[in-house]
């Protein structure tokens, strides 16, 4: 026997499924009368089947009845089920959640200094005194893109860093490659308090001028003529400067 055919996607509101309960409920009263309309024998179960049809339609009206009533609210449409749940207390209203669109301009900003932080600097030598813990100081500077080396690692490490305070910059070091590597030496060794520029003293080799000494003699620094610097001094080391204003700015600690 053809009837209709109940598609589940084709449900989406609770009165449609209880439209196809009903729809099923007549096509299986249907079925059962019919076959025991046509039941000869045994005599008793057309009786049996017309009793069972009578006992499933007042369940189902049954059913029907009480989620009406009782449970009405969950057969509601969207709208009334929300209303419903707000009434109990067990409706939230949410928190929208507004998508922050990043900048641009600021995320290539910030991806060009990282990419600039992490590149290999290679046009300048740097020299790190041999003392116990050198190897703290080639770190922080290989980790922000300077390759460096340990002056005379074959002798004795210092043990005292009180004798070797000093910082050595070659003058033809670019104002933004010095600056970088000034704070990243006094950030890792604080007890770092003097520069002192190559061409400020002495008749050195013309290579010196192009190379940083981290951990020169103090009482080489002192008989220069350098003054101790503070943190804040430290400070006014900007890569922006000029050659000129940053050689100023060394040069205003001399005594």
């Amino acid at each position: 026997m053809a009837g209709p055919q109940i598609i589940p996607e084709k449900v989406t509101s609770p009165f449609q499924l209880m439209a196809a309960w009903f729809v099923m409920l007549v096509l299986l009263s249907s079925v059962l009368l019919t076959a025991a309309s046509r039941i000869e024998k045994p005599d008793w179960a057309a009786g049996y089947l017309v009793v069972f049809t009578s006992i499933l339609v007042l369940l189902v009206i049954g059913c029907v009845t009480l989620m009406l009533t009782k449970f009405r609210p969950h057969l509601q449409d969207g709208k009334e089920y929300a209303q419903w749940l707000k009434d109990k207390g067990r409706y939230s209203s949410g928190i929208i959640i507004k998508e922050t669109k990043p900048d641009n301009k600021a995320s290539r900003f910030t991806q060009k200094i990282s990419t600039r932080k992490h590149q290999l600097i290679t046009n300048v030598d740097i020299s790190v005194v041999n003392a116990y813990d050198s190897e703290e100081m080639i770190s922080a500077l290989k980790s922000n893109g300077f390759n460096a080396d340990i002056y005379e690692p074959e002798r004795e490490p210092y043990e005292d860093h009180s004798t070797q305070e000093g910082i050595w910059l070659g003058y033809r070091v670019s104002p933004e490659v010095a600056a970088r590597v000034i704070h990243t030496a006094v950030k890792t060794w604080p007890h770092l308090k003097y520069v002192h520029l190559s061409n400020d003293g002495g008749d050195p080799p013309d290579y010196v001028h192009d190379q940083i000494f981290i951990g020169g003699s103090t009482s080489a620094a002192i008989r220069y003529g350098v003054n101790e610097w503070l943190p804040k001094d430290f400070e006014q080391l900007n890569e922006s400067m000029t050659q000129k204003e940053f050689h100023a700015v060394v040069r205003s600690k001399y005594s």
